[in-house]
């Protein structure tokens, strides 16, 4: 494996506390074995809300009355909103924001609150793909199997020690993001000022900005796999107890989930300014 500094930091926070533990060794200690297990259950709990979104659409589960029925896209079916379907999306949206906070600062319940995160994640966006199909399924998909390349080839990258994460490297992360983090702040400070609504309007409506900027959240997202990918290598060569497992896989889902929100993000850019 890549080699790595003794110091472990990423940004990731869900993984970056795990460099702050201490009670290592013992014989019952995380294996990578044990960690992809782990991950592969919250992918499996994500397909799952996936597949109950969709499952509810097939069937008309969600019921309740008609909120929204307008032809939105041209030659194609009208799109239906029920009124339960409303409460259903803004539930699970709700617990994708909350869910992954108590993660992070209570760990003893990273199974369940990690496992809520993932079901209700999988949950918005094939409710998204389903419902508003000619504009978001293909590019949901299309994120997937992106994310899913990039996953893998970072994976091989680090693995075969090809890329190796440094000290510099963690440093131009944490720079990108503030920089990042700053930027979109003042976007938002700027949009609720009247005197500079117009400006920040004009250049988010620029799609050089919009989508360079888009583009350099993927690269950050990409680069944080590679620092978490170093910091559950650490704690497996360092023995950190087995328990730990939960909390790693969990940051490296919560990275991919990540990383997979960003790409479609792109996605959905690119496809709006080739429609211009």
């Amino acid at each position: 494996m890549a080699a790595s500094n003794n110091h472990v930091f990423t940004e990731n926070p869900i993984v970056r506390k795990l460099s702050r533990i201490t009670d290592y060794g013992g014989t019952d200690v995380c294996t990578y074995k044990g960690i992809m297990a782990k991950l592969i259950f919250f992918i499996v709990v994500t397909a799952l809300g996936v597949g109950l979104c969709v499952f509810m659409k097939m069937t008309a589960g969600f019921g309740g009355e008609i909120v929204f029925n307008e032809v939105i896209y041209e030659d194609s079916a009208p799109v239906v909103i029920y009124s339960n379907e409303v409460m259903f999306v803004a539930a699970a949206g709700i617990i994708s924001i909350i869910a992954p906070l108590i993660a992070t600062f209570i760990r003893p319940t990273i199974p369940v609150s990690g496992s809520l995160f993932c079901a209700s994640i999988g949950f918005v966006l094939a409710w998204a793909a389903t419902t508003f199909t000619d504009q978001y399924l293909a590019p949901v998909l299309l994120a997937l199997v992106i994310t899913l390349i990039i996953v893998f080839t970072m994976g091989f990258l680090y693995g075969m020690g090809i890329i190796t994460v440094t000290a510099k490297l963690r440093t131009f992360i944490m720079t990108a993001m503030i920089t990042a983090c700053v930027a979109s702040l003042l976007v938002f400070i700027g949009s609720l000022i009247p005197f500079t609504r117009g400006i920040v309007s004009q250049l988010m409506s620029n799609p050089v900005i919009s989508i360079g900027g888009s583009a350099l959240m993927v690269l950050i997202g990409t680069l944080f796999l590679l620092v978490d990918f170093d910091t559950i290598h650490q704690c497996v060569v360092k023995g950190l107890p087995k328990k730990y497992e939960w909390y790693a896989s969990f940051g490296l889902a919560f990275s991919v989930i990540w990383l997979y929100l960003k790409v479609l993000e792109l996605i959905l850019k690119v496809m709006g300014r080739n429609k211009n």
